[in-house]
């Protein structure tokens, strides 16, 4: 979409001891199919059973940690940007777009996908594919917060100790 968020801090789940992967893996390998052969000759036909792991929103995973080495460039980028200070729930929100569970999302919302997920609970991709997005998930700003940034094309994003959690870009 429009805008883009560069993790600086990895986010860590407590409830998985910290581990940077906070995604479900399961035990088995994918995809797996199963068949069974009907106990009567009334259903002859023979049903198929695949599983394995959905596609994502937009056919691509939303991936916007940044990597250990560029780290501290974006942090030494960021002490230049203006700087906007994060709700708590500000930051969940970068968080579920971070890992990619707001697929195709790459960023905060903008006006038009605003309408678009109010209107009609959905987005419309630019290949004219549909993705269902009931949740607005935006970033809202004041008067003031909107002057400071002026027409800066990239924002610091801090949390509530003023720790630096992403830059926003166009």
């Amino acid at each position: 979409m429009a805008s883009t968020i560069f993790i600086q801090t990895p986010f860590q789940s407590k409830s998985l001891n910290k581990s940077l992967n906070t995604h479900f893996v399961p035990s088995f390998k994918l995809p797996v199919s199963l068949s069974f052969k009907p106990r009567t000759a009334a259903f002859s036909k023979r049903v198929h059973i695949r599983a394995g792991l959905i596609e994502p929103d937009g056919g691509k995973l939303v991936d916007l940690h940044v990597s250990e080495p560029e780290r501290e460039l974006k942090k030494r980028e960021a002490a230049s940007l203006p700087k906007v200070k994060l709700t708590p729930i500000d930051v969940q929100w970068v968080h579920v777009l971070s890992e990619g569970w707001a697929s195709p999302l790459t960023g905060f919302m903008r006006e038009s996908e605003f309408l678009q997920t109010l209107h009609f609970n959905s987005l419309r991709l630019d290949d004219g594919s549909f993705v269902n997005m009931s949740v607005p998930i935006v970033l809202a700003i004041d008067d003031l917060q909107k002057a400071s940034i002026g027409e800066s094309d990239r924002v610091a994003l801090l949390d509530s100790d003023d720790k630096l959690i992403a830059i926003l870009t166009e």
